[in-house]
């Protein structure tokens, strides 16, 4: 799709829609709904900027998404309207530079936009933040992850093999968002930890690897469970393990209430997980891996020979998922917050006015 203009073609049936833009491809390698002037036009006004308006540019491709692109996508991928403002928000959330969309979209690691809604506004539009979170079968989680891939590949030219050189990736690609669900009191929403009012609605994205699912069962104390979830985030084979990255740690109602409910508050449990997940230049050399043949991949060791995998600030506790007997799960960032962090911007409504600037908002800044 043009950059500089919105492009106008006459198609004769609906397959010869679905072909072309499979052909292009302008398409994630499902149908699409064809993005028709009236269609993409309603979904901008759901929105709160001009359809010609820039979202944000890539220097290092020169390419830029206007919220018509943006919009366009939107309709391909099967959105409602009101969805838009959690699209314009997880757009601009990307654009950060501390992001590094670029990289993102380029490295081999093969990465997916993870996206938590967290605020009323996810609740107004139907997402989903209980059983089957990850699942397919809710329309907003699934055509809102799937805007965001369909306007990458068709506005920011990410391909796979062209400008996506993702070796693997996963099914978080086709899409990742998802809600939040309300924490256990006292602890607070994804929103609140990052500086934002509670009446908000907010979009933190991170380019994540597949999520790991986590079983604690047998054994239901606060303490044997944090040991589980740091068990899942010290897996050697994780890229950002022993190199100080950032982890999304997605905990069930069972979970995340043993923890609530044993006075272990998110800010302890992020620290408490911080340490348990370090690792040992001998833990690395027996999953087959060198520390001193990686460069600068790992962090240095410690005084006491230990190897930081994530401060606590940079692992943010959230809660959602369905009950059934004890699951959690730890989604790994794809690399290290020397490249990239995860960033949050607001939702903003037609007519609302921007908010002003956070200065304490959102992740710590890079290390």
């Amino acid at each position: 799709m043009s950059n500089s203009v919105r492009e106008v073609e006459q198609f004769e049936t609906y397959t010869d829609v679905l072909e072309a833009f499979f052909a292009e491809p302008w398409s994630d390698g499902l149908p699409v709904v064809p993005p028709t002037v009236a269609l993409v036009d309603e979904m901008i006004a759901a929105g709160a900027l001009a359809p010609g308006e820039a979202i944000g540019t890539l220097p290092g491709r020169q390419l830029s998404l206007h919220v018509w692109q943006a919009a366009a996508a939107a309709v391909m991928a099967g959105c409602r309207a009101d969805y838009f403002p959690v699209i314009l928000a997880t757009w601009q959330a990307m654009f950060d530079p501390r992001f590094n969309l670029h990289g993102v979209f380029s490295s081999t690691g093969g990465a997916a936009i993870a996206a938590i809604v967290s605020g009323p506004y996810s609740d107004i539009i139907g997402m989903n933040s209980g059983t089957g979170v990850f699942s397919p079968g809710n329309r907003a989680n699934s055509t809102i992850g799937r805007a965001i891939r369909i306007g990458a590949m068709t506005s920011l030219q990410a391909i796979p093999g062209e400008l996506d050189y993702g070796s693997f990736g996963h099914g978080g690609k086709y899409s990742f968002h998802f809600a939040e669900s309300a924490p256990p009191k006292p602890w607070l929403a994804v929103r609140e930890q990052l500086g934002y009012p509670g009446a908000s609605t907010t979009v933190t994205v991170m380019p994540a690897e597949a999520p790991r699912q986590i079983m604690h069962r047998y054994s239901p104390s606060a303490q044997d469970l944090v040991k589980t979830i740091a068990a899942a985030m010290r897996d050697p084979s994780t890229n950002g393990v022993g190199s100080g990255t950032t982890f999304l740690v997605v905990l069930g109602p069972e979970h995340a209430g043993i923890l609530a409910a044993s006075g272990i508050s998110q800010r302890q449990l992020s620290e408490a997980l911080s340490e348990m997940s370090k690792t040992s230049v001998s833990e690395l050399a027996a999953a087959g891996l060198r520390h001193d043949a990686a460069g600068a991949h790992y962090s240095p060791p410690d005084e006491a020979g230990r190897i930081l995998t994530a401060r606590p600030e940079h692992i943010l506790i959230t809660t959602a998922g369905g009950h059934g007997a004890g699951w959690s799960t730890v989604v790994p960032c794809w690399t290290w917050t020397r490249s990239t962090l995860p960033c949050t911007r607001p939702v903003r409504l037609p007519g609302e006015l921007p908010s002003p600037p956070l200065s304490r908002a959102g992740f710590p800044d890079f290390a």
